[in-house]
């Protein structure tokens, strides 16, 4: 079967591969987008991603999430028929869902425009943005199955090519055309690009799978008992994420709403750190919850809260204190007004990254139903900030709402999994990590305060840190040798450093 973990370690190199393609893509893409079009247009595309976003919840149907969970689920049972047939419902599903969005978009399209862009004038490009609809809404169900298959390599490389094309067609006719509209037409060729690759691959494969008559058959209630408190949790989420961008847009100008949206562009681009571990921690979890081992669940929440803690804490605070040159170097010195929100964002995100593992355990064992309280609570508490700080602290306010999200998805979410004995967090390791970036952090920002906060110093301040934090860590003797490794998550030394990140990783989820 396609989850053997000893090949895990080469597994989680290629989704990191693939996340860092979509990063890199990703962040070229908005650079030229800042430097060649106006930040009311740079507003106005931040608008774009905001409502297919929406769309795409709210058609997707948490079927995304569903068929990583039952198809790994499965193959943890031995079963790889009933797999095979999750795939295919949900995927099925997928398809009908898909084509309600695309058209409603068109429906509502005028009606979006007017209420988001305050006049008519977008409302051809948001039922053009109708067919990228569709295409998200397939690759997420595509890529989801692929994990859950846990065919991991296969889903990195088309990571890659599914977001490269998407960028980089955009990026190509935008600098031709010089318009929104090229942008938008991009966006549907790139992505339906890759699903049509996407979906060819995995027909294969399910062909080439020889399996008996599926055992246990995944009914629509099934599904949807699983996803529909996953569909709700992610609307509400997407409202508690989104909640200050629409108070920056109703209370502030486009051009303000351009700014704020490309510092938090730069603020989630970190979670490059943490997504593909996500991707691999729910079909695993799912698979030890199908085996009924959910002792192996406990002891690899343990380990991969010290290797995404290690990861992306030190970094998370480097982009901190060094706000100001980052976002003057990627955008221009008009975009150095989100450099205080970004600073606040990162600090508060690093606080709470061990969300991500607990977010994971939650889905693999079902009880989803913990996300609509986890998402209510952050849209009412995001929303009951922007509203009050915006208007008096603009964009400091606004990423202080954003930020509330994390901290209150945190306490939910640690709140349930403490009480079913699934999560393990290990306070001393996590202490010495936050010790060792915070001294790092000061020390960069003196450094920093020295010299001006220079945009050319910028390297000298990164190697700094690096420099630092790996001293700071080979002075704490008191580290266990696992604990040690982590170090290396960050600040690597020598080209077999990766290696041993990655299989520090493999040898915690080998089977007992």
């Amino acid at each position: 079967m396609p989850h053997h973990t000893g090949t895990l370690g080469i597994d989680a190199l290629f989704q990191y591969t693939g996340s860092g393609v979509q990063l890199f893509s990703g962040t070229v893409f908005y650079i030229v987008l800042v430097r060649f079009f106006s930040t009311a247009q740079v507003g106005a595309v931040a608008v774009f991603v905001a409502i297919v976003g929406l769309f795409n919840l709210l058609f997707s149907f948490g079927l995304g999430t569903a068929v990583q969970h039952f198809t790994s689920y499965h193959l943890g049972r031995g079963d790889m028929a009933s797999a095979k047939h999750s795939i295919t419902r949900i995927l099925t599903l997928g398809f009908l869902l898909s084509f309600a969005g695309l058209a409603s978009m068109v429906a509502l399209a005028p009606y979006l425009s007017v209420l988001f862009m305050h006049t008519a004038y977008y409302t051809e490009l948001i039922r053009l943005l109708s067919v990228v609809l569709v295409g998200n809404i397939l690759f997420g169900i595509l890529n989801g199955a692929s994990l859950g298959l846990q065919l991991f390599r296969t889903s990195g490389i088309m990571n890659m090519v599914i977001w490269s094309a998407y960028y980089i067609i955009a990026f190509v006719l935008a600098l031709l055309g010089h318009s929104l509209t090229d942008i938008v037409a991009g966006w549907g060729v790139g992505i339906f690009t890759g699903v049509l690759v996407y979906l060819r691959i995995l027909i294969k494969f399910l062909r080439s799978s020889d399996v008996s008559y599926p055992v246990s058959r995944l009914t629509p209630s099934l599904i949807f008992q699983y996803s529909v408190p996953v569909l709700f949790s992610s609307v509400i989420s997407y409202g508690a994420t989104y909640a200050d961008r629409f108070i920056v847009a109703g209370l502030m100008s486009l051009s303000a709403l351009g700014i704020y949206n490309f510092t938090l562009l730069v603020a989630t681009s970190m979670g490059f750190l943490v997504s593909p571990l996500n991707n691999i921690l729910l079909p695993k979890f799912s698979e030890f919850y199908g085996e009924g081992n959910l002792e192996n669940v406990r002891e690899r929440s343990l380990l991969a809260t010290k290797v995404i803690t290690g990861a992306y804490v030190p970094a998370a605070l480097g982009v901190a204190v060094l706000s100001n040159p980052i976002m003057t170097l990627l955008a221009g010195r008009a975009y150095d007004q989100g450099a205080d929100a970004l600073t606040i964002i990162m600090v508060v995100g690093a606080l709470f990254v061990s969300t991500n593992v607990m977010t994971q355990i939650i889905a693999a064992i079902r009880k989803t139903r913990v996300f609509l309280y986890s998402s209510v609570g952050s849209l009412l508490s995001n929303l009951m900030i922007s509203i009050f700080l915006i208007p008096r602290f603009g964009m400091v306010g606004a990423a202080t709402g954003f930020s509330s999200v994390y901290a209150v998805t945190f306490f939910v979410l640690y709140y349930f999994t403490r009480r079913t004995r699934m999560f393990r967090l290990e306070w001393k390791s996590t202490l010495k990590i936050w010790a060792s970036s915070i001294l790092m952090a000061l020390a960069v920002l003196g450094v920093e305060m020295h010299t001006g906060s220079r945009v050319d110093m910028l390297p000298l301040y990164i190697l700094l840190g690096a420099a630092i934090y790996v001293i700071l860590f080979r002075l704490m003797r008191a580290m266990s040798p696992e604990d040690a490794s982590v170090l290396y998550v960050q600040f690597p030394k020598g080209s077999g450093a990766v290696r041993r990140i990655l299989m520090l990783l493999v040898s915690g989820f080998r089977a007992q």
